[in-house]
């Protein structure tokens, strides 16, 4: 006996092999949509952070602060003019 497909069953067997990668194609998408949505959250956190972390480094190297910080608790003053060298 021979092995004779029926080109009948050709059809749903093409049909069943498209729609079981449409179906495949689709999971990515979603699952690529949740991956995107994830990034791009997260991205948005980096971003905040960074402008959080700008502000408190402005903060911190503000002149005032730090010549508050180098009189009181490091005993430093400005120079006398005996003290400054000039090249």
């Amino acid at each position: 006996m021979t092995a004779y497909v029926k080109p009948w069953l050709l059809v749903p067997a093409a049909a069943g092999v498209l729609a079981a990668g449409q179906i495949w194609m689709s999971h990515l998408r979603y699952e690529l949509s949740l991956e995107s949505q994830q990034v791009n959250k997260e991205q948005q956190e980096t971003l905040k952070q960074a402008s959080t972390l700008r502000l408190e480094l402005a903060s911190l190297t503000r002149p005032e602060r730090l010549r508050k910080i180098a009189q009181e608790e490091l005993d430093m003053a400005p120079p006398k003019p005996m003290q400054v060298v000039h090249q």
